[in-house]
């Protein structure tokens, strides 16, 4: 009677964990930089279901054009008539105003879906390439008030296995293979507090300087951030 009562708990006990990690499951939110990342994130799904979850994409290109006042009404116009001038004349003329690139919206609803539900947390994906790491600090310098729900997966210099079996490092998230994402999120770690207190600092005195291009110098130190070069166009 006391072994079947002990199995009874146990199988409950597992029945409970597979309730939690697909609880967890539901709850996590993916982040990244490029359009491309979201295919190939997706395609891991179907190899392990606990990295499941709703991906967002930060879109615009943070690594150019103009920062001052990045957060303000005053600064966002800058920025989006600085991509009317890129823009015109070309495939893309009218793009600025289309409404395809609204990345303080996506944070506004970002942060009202971690407001909701303490529960919920997010991982945000980044390569190593200027793209991707300007992107970083732009978001991570407005998520300072969640700590210990906002992490990292920074694929920093990292080897991965391509489609034949080769080593290779990639430069941008897209170029992993999925089955290379399921080991990729052994990565993931929480931005400690003093990042959220480093970090956007090092963000504002990039966005002061108000340069046209941000250049990933050599390899990132995740303790005293990357190096960037600000050079004008």
């Amino acid at each position: 009677m006391f072994l079947c009562s002990y199995v009874v708990q146990k199988n409950a006990s597992r029945f409970i964990l597979m309730v939690n990690i697909k609880n967890l499951i539901i709850k996590m939110i993916h982040i990244v930089f490029q359009e491309a990342d979201i295919a190939a994130l997706a395609k891991s799904f179907e190899l392990d279901e606990t990295l499941r979850a709703d991906i967002i994409q930060i879109k615009d290109d943070y690594a150019v054009g103009p920062l001052t006042g990045i957060y303000t009404a005053e600064g966002m116009e800058a920025r989006k008539q600085w991509w009317r001038e890129v823009l015109a004349g070309g495939d893309y003329d009218g793009d600025a105003d289309s409404g395809k690139v609204d990345d303080h919206k996506t944070v506004a609803e970002l942060k009202e879906r971690l407001d909701n539900d303490a529960e919920e947390y997010t991982w945000i994906w980044a390569a190593q390439n200027k793209h991707d790491v300007s992107g970083y600090y732009w978001l991570m310098s407005q998520l300072k008030d969640y700590p210990g729900r906002i992490h990292i997966l920074y694929l920093n210099n990292l080897p991965f296995l391509n489609e034949k079996g080769n080593l290779f490092y990639p430069e941008n998230l897209f170029e992993i293979p999925a089955k290379e994402f399921v080991k990729a999120k052994k990565l993931a770690r929480e931005i400690t507090p003093s990042e959220f207190e480093v970090d956007p600092d090092e963000w504002t005195k990039l966005c002061s300087e108000n340069k046209g291009i941000r250049i990933l110098e050599g390899g990132k130190n995740w303790c005293r951030r990357i190096m960037i070069i600000m050079m004008r166009c």
